[in-house]
C-alpha cells in the first residue's frame, strides 16, 4: 500500500513534466529605419546646412574625404590607410564600401578616379527622383526584420541586411 501511495504522486509528477507546453505566439516584426555607412558618411557633406546634399556639395565631400585618406600624399589611398579613413568617414574599419568596392583594378591602391566612381555610383542609386539632390528621406532604406526559418520558438527576429547602394 505504501509503494502505491508513492507511486500515484510520482506518476502524476511525470505526467505533468512529460506534458508539451504550447509555443509562445510570435510577435509581428516592426520595420526598422536605417542609414547605411556611405549614407551617413554623404549627409555630413551638407555644407550649408538646409539639410540636402547637392552634386557640387557631394564632389566637394568626396574629394575631401579622398585627401584625408592619402596619408602619405602619393595621391593614392593604400590598403593600409584605408582602414583608418573607413574609421573616420564611415565609422568603423570594416564597414562598407571596403577594398573590393573601392580599388577596382584590384592593384591594392584606391585611386582618385576608383573613389569617385565608386561614390557617383552610391549617389546615383540614392537619388531616387534623379534631381541630383539627396534629401534625407533618399538616405535611409526601410528594413524588416525577419525571423530565422530554424526558430521554432519565436525568439528575436535576426535583421535582414539592407539592400547595397
Amino acid at each position: 500500500m505504501r509503494t502505491f501511495i508513492v507511486f500515484v504522486p510520482l506518476l502524476a509528477l511525470a505526467t505533468v513534466a512529460g506534458a508539451k507546453k504550447e509555443p509562445e505566439p510570435t510577435q509581428p516584426t516592426r520595420p526598422t529605419l536605417s542609414a547605411s555607412p556611405a549614407a551617413v558618411m554623404i549627409a555630413g557633406f551638407d555644407s550649408d546646412g538646409d539639410t540636402q546634399v547637392t552634386r557640387a556639395e557631394f564632389d566637394a565631400g568626396v574629394e575631401r574625404s579622398f585627401k584625408s585618406g592619402d596619408r602619405d600624399g602619393d595621391g593614392l589611398i593604400s590598403l593600409l590607410e584605408l582602414g583608418p579613413w573607413s574609421e573616420r568617414w564611415l565609422g568603423n574599419a570594416y564597414a562598407l564600401p571596403g577594398q573590393y568596392d573601392l580599388d577596382r583594378d584590384g592593384d591594392d591602391k584606391v585611386s582618385p578616379a576608383e573613389f569617385r566612381a565608386e561614390f557617383s555610383r552610391r549617389f546615383d542609386a540614392m537619388d531616387k527622383d534623379r534631381d541630383g539632390v539627396l534629401v534625407r528621406s533618399e538616405l535611409i532604406v526601410l528594413t524588416m526584420p525577419r525571423l530565422d526559418p530554424r526558430d521554432r520558438k519565436g525568439k528575436q527576429p535576426t535583421p535582414t541586411q539592407p539592400p547595397r547602394e
